[in-house]
């Protein structure tokens, strides 16, 4: 895990993933692009840091199935209820697990996710433009419309 200080002003993004390779895939894809970086193995052990550092985080990249009582879906309806301005980006590799199963807004990206499209949506999500970046080809819009 990266450690984050108040000074640096680079957006925070939180990456809730159990799989150890896959969090260090999408931790190291978002720091080497110049993205903070907050890991975080559980859904419950996601919402103890925005208890503490939610105005540091832009954005939550969780995968759907987590370990514990609270999954993906449920973490991105009380993100958006405790905390709105921040954004939510959801993937899975189960066909089980569909964007319609979203109650909130939120946008969702099966697994195998190429990086191209998570970098692109978490800059704008993020509130960093990056006019050389299409927007991704995903299922879904991300919270608040936008």
């Amino acid at each position: 895990m990266s450690a984050v200080t108040s000074s640096d002003a680079r957006p925070v993004i939180l990456v809730v993933e159990d799989e150890p390779d896959e969090r260090f895939l999408a931790a190291e894809l978002l720091e080497e692009t110049g993205f903070r970086v907050i890991e975080a193995e559980t859904a419950e052990r996601a919402l103890a840091i925005l208890n503490d550092r939610a105005d540091e985080v832009s954005v939550v990249f969780s995968d759907v199935r987590t370990p514990g009582p609270i999954g993906g879906f449920e973490l991105a309806r009380i993100i958006g209820v405790t905390w709105p301005r921040v954004r939510v980006l959801l993937t899975s590799g189960d066909a089980g697990d569909q964007p319609s199963d979203l109650r909130v807004s939120a946008t969702f990206i099966p697994k195998p996710w190429r990086a191209a499209d998570i970098l692109a949506w978490v800059e704008e999500a993020a509130g960093r433009p990056d006019g050389a970046r299409p927007r991704p080809d995903v299922i879904g819009s991300p919270a608040g419309g936008a």
